[in-house]
């Protein structure tokens, strides 16, 4: 770093030129070289531990890449171009880095080759417009309807988690397609994925199942109830089934028994007179979300119904789109329309813990997905290969274009870009050669990852894929992970949507001529100030002039909102 000779502060860095760039290029590079391990069917699993000692395991890349606190400008532009496609299509995450990451490798060497970076940058954006063009021409068009289809992508979509080697008979894959199409509305080709609803226990994987209805982790309110009801017709009520409290403090002055025993007996037949409506409605089970008293539910229990109180809000909304009626906070005016209904609700043992089970629903609009694993961050990370996996459908559904995997697709783009490149002058040619290069870099990932020969693959790789012409391809060579074999990927029923292809070109695309095109880079140094803390701790830092607790700052900063991010 260099000095700017008393034009800034003293408490200022500064480098510019060819030092800042090769800072951002390498800073690139050492993001794409930590998540590519972990990148297909042999990918290898990251571990990370965080401030509290919380363990993540996982073989995402954004999820890793989320929790790394990483200083350099130029490592969050990878970590946000990651975040951005999981945001966008929910696959693809680490194939965008380690694609951004060969560009910017190749840039280097292009720099040293005296070629400047508006050359570099614009013979990307070039390679680019080409790369889509032609995997738009050799994508197949198939039908959002297309059930078969779906299976096959998300089959390959969790072939590389850590899910897909577990579970027998009916596969994860099966279950996740099933579930989606159940929710899906293929008549006016519309779909909210939030009605998956996925349940984790600790348990055996092989017990991972959908159930067409939703399991509540709750268990029935009393044992005099009955445990299972067939033919359920079940109300949804937003209603207190117990004596209110007032918002304000309020005060009741009694003067003798008497007043004390009117009142106990009015309170209590305020909520009998609730408790008798729903009964009269023609329930058999009764769902709230707010409380039901010792007293109501000994009214419900005498007439053989089953109640659920102090269910979550997600829950309740969840089962109205299962069972088909509507939540009410009326129970004056309770109609046929309010009640829903089940083949059966009853508990179960899950694990430790009961649940209870609302399945065999007419028309459910909302299904559980029940995962099942032997530890809370295995659940997290088969949590989190379902959620791509639902992204992937998502993708295809609005989007039915498909291509091959296993790095097909990219060999197939790179070998009609080199033939491109010949016909155009001057030194965009050798930056678009070297893109060629880049994309190459997917395939080859997959194959070290599996100890596959790079050499040998890659000239096998390229001899197979030549003979295609742009829009005509009937063989799609790719790495066959499993097998450590360069084999037809399409006939393997190997396949991913157009979009996620899409999406990884230009997101990997921006973020490398975003680091070519910096320059000049400019840091303040932070200001320390010395301080101590209450236990004693003596240390200095930036903005330790400003009351702050560590450990409740790093806490928050380390452990992200969502459990299974």
């Amino acid at each position: 770093m260099g000095s700017t000779g008393g034009l800034l502060g003293d408490d200022t860095r500064y480098s510019a030129g060819d030092e800042a760039r090769r800072y951002n290029l390498l800073a690139g590079k050492l993001i794409a070289d930590l998540i590519k391990s972990s990148f297909g069917p042999r990918g290898f699993e990251k571990m990370y531990i965080d401030l509290l000692g919380e363990v993540t395991l996982t073989k995402s890349g954004s999820t890793l890449l989320r929790k790394i606190d990483v200083e350099h400008p130029a490592a969050k532009a990878m970590i946000d171009a990651s975040n951005s496609v999981d945001n966008e299509v929910g696959d693809g995450t680490i194939s965008v880095v380690i694609l951004a990451g060969s560009l910017l490798e190749k840039a280097e060497k292009l720099l040293d080759l005296g070629i400047s970076p508006s050359i570099i940058e614009a013979g990307y954006k070039k390679a680019a417009e080409q790369s889509l063009d032609i995997v738009r021409s050799i994508a197949k068009l198939s039908s959002y309807k297309n059930k078969e289809i779906m299976l096959k992508l998300a089959e390959t979509c969790l072939r590389t988690k850590a899910i897909s080697i577990l579970c027998e008979n009916k596969s994860v894959a099966e279950l996740v397609t099933d579930a989606f199409c159940t929710i899906a509305d293929f008549a006016n080709k519309k779909v909210e994925t939030d009605d998956i609803k996925i349940e984790e226990k600790p348990g055996n994987t092989s017990d991972i199942e959908l159930i067409k209805g939703v399991v509540i982790d709750k268990t029935i309110d009393n044992s005099a109830m009955p445990r299972l009801i067939e033919n359920a017709k079940i109300l949804l009520i937003n209603e207190e089934l117990d004596n209110e409290r007032t918002k304000t403090d309020a005060e009741i002055i009694i003067r003798n028994p008497q007043e004390m025993q009117m009142y106990l007996s009015k309170e209590n037949d305020h909520v009998k007179e609730k408790t008798q409506k729903i009964i009269n409605s023609g329930a058999n089970v009764v769902i709230s979300q707010k409380g039901i008293s010792l007293f109501a539910q000994h009214y419900l229990s005498r007439a053989g119904m089953i109640s659920l109180r102090r269910v979550k809000e997600n829950d309740l909304h969840w089962l109205e789109k299962a069972v088909g009626g509507s939540i009410t906070n009326d129970l004056d005016n309770i109609t046929v329309k309010h009640l829903g209904f089940a083949g059966k609700i009853y508990e179960k043992f899950v694990g430790d813990d009961k649940m209870v089970f609302v399945e065999g629903c007419r028309n459910p609009k909302s299904v559980t997905i029940l995962l099942r694993a032997n530890s809370k961050r295995m659940l997290d990370e088969y949590h989190r290969s379902v959620l791509d996996a639902i992204a992937v459908l998502k993708d295809f559904f609005f989007n039915p274009s498909i291509v091959a995997g296993g790095g097909s697709t990219e060999t197939i783009i790179a070998n009609e870009i080199r033939k491109r490149s010949l016909l155009i002058e001057g030194k965009e040619q050798i930056v678009i050669q070297n893109f060629a290069e880049a994309l190459e870099e997917i395939p080859l990932t997959l194959a070290r990852n599996s100890g596959m020969n790079i050499v040998d693959t890659i000239v096998q790789l390229r001899n197979k894929n030549s003979a295609h012409n742009n829009g005509h391809v009937n063989s799609w060579y790719g790495i066959d992970a499993i097998e450590r074999k360069v084999k037809e990927m399409y006939s393997q029923d190997v396949i991913e949507p157009l979009v996620v292809k899409e999406q990884v070109i230009k997101t990997a695309v921006e973020v490398a001529s975003l680091l070519v095109r910096v320059d000049e880079v400019v840091m303040r140094k932070p200001v320390m100030y010395t301080h101590t803390h209450g236990d004693g701790n003596t240390h200095s830092h930036a903005r330790g002039n400003t009351p702050h607790d560590h450990f409740d700052k790093l806490g928050k900063m380390q452990r992200p909102s969502h459990h299974y991010y």
